[in-house]
């Protein structure tokens, strides 16, 4: 058994090809296990099934069984009235669903696997380099757009929110990490007055500051690695992604580009670097979308099928000894 890191990107409800090239590495003649992992939107929900102790086919069979337009919920009498239900949820809480099916199924399934709160995911890890305040298994990126702060949850409540984390629900901070800009409710999380000056904070889909934090889990302190990290990206390695271009000639292509932009400049310049690419898994997933939430079974075992194809075509090349030694020649 290889231990690694593990850094998933957000994607909306593209989650099934993550789980396809996790599937891959677990499946690994020599098989990967995952020490901490942390993820953005799906790739949050995700991280955080498998953080819980989850197997990648328990992940798998949840993915598979949700009905996505589930997430699709709505709240309130104005909300009832047809024609006038996604107008008032856009313009009065500056989203077109509730979120609170979301949240409790994510909830309900850390649950099943004893997983309430932080405390049940601290990782006893003496060697590692990050802060005993910063061991756990999981971590997970919210946009805090109260202040335009990125937060690495579990990590940032003392420093930046005052709140202890081993108090927290998980499935708040996930919940807050998918909250697709127009599409969600902003999660408002709460805070001690005493360090933000107030008590709570407005938290987006953490995709908007970084949607695939791969250098998280780098040593800072000097020492060689003792595992590697690996990403999985969700689209083709492509430094100029031509086939994306769109004349944003109407005010939803524009709204769509502008989130695009936002959720990719940030991590655009790194996993462009050889030192990334050399260390990713990229998943084509086009033509799907993050926001259809209509998927067929077929799609889903579709996307499914190209994560675990594109994780077994990395493992040919994949060589740890080699990355360490800083030869990043090889990849997809």
């Amino acid at each position: 058994m290889a231990d690694t890191d593990l850094v998933l990107e957000g994607g909306g409800v593209k989650g099934s090809s993550l789980v396809g090239a996790v599937t891959a590495l677990a499946g690994h003649s020599d098989p990967y296990t995952f020490h901490r992992i942390a993820g953005t939107s799906a790739g949050a929900i995700v991280a955080a099934f498998l953080a819980s102790g989850m197997s990648p086919a328990q992940v798998k069979n949840v993915m598979d069984s949700l009905d996505f337009a589930q997430f699709e919920d709505r709240h309130g009498f104005l909300e009832r009235i047809p024609g006038l239900g996604p107008v008032s949820g856009l313009l009065l809480h500056e989203g077109l669903f509730f979120g609170g099916f979301m949240h409790d199924w994510i909830a309900e399934t850390l649950a099943a696997q004893g997983v309430h709160t932080w405390a049940d995911l601290k990782d006893d890890d003496p060697e590692s380099s990050l802060p005993p305040e910063q061991r756990y298994r999981l971590v997970v990126i919210v946009s805090d757009v109260s202040r335009g702060l990125m937060l690495r949850l579990p990590w940032d409540y003392k420093s930046l929110l005052g709140v202890d984390p081993d108090t927290v629900p998980v499935a708040d901070a996930v919940r807050a990490s998918a909250s697709i800009p127009f599409f969600f409710r902003p999660w408002k999380m709460h805070t001690d007055p005493a360090a933000t000056g107030h008590d709570h904070i407005v938290c987006a889909d953490g995709g908007l500051l970084s949607n695939f934090p791969m250098s998280i889990f780098d040593r800072t302190d000097g020492k060689p690695s003792r595992w590697p990290t690996i990403g999985v990206k969700l689209s083709g390695q492509t430094t100029i992604r031509t086939a994306d271009w769109s004349a944003a000639n109407s005010n939803v292509t524009l709204a769509k580009s502008l989130l695009g932009t936002m959720m990719s400049a940030h991590d655009n310049a790194y996993v462009n670097n050889p030192q990334a690419t050399s260390r990713t898994i990229f998943v084509n997933t086009s033509p799907y979308q993050a926001t259809d939430f209509h998927l067929t079974p077929e799609d889903k075992t579709t996307m499914f099928g190209r994560g675990m194809t594109s994780g077994e075509k990395f493992l040919t090349t994949w060589d740890w000894d080699k990355w360490k030694g800083g030869d990043y020649s090889f990849g997809q």
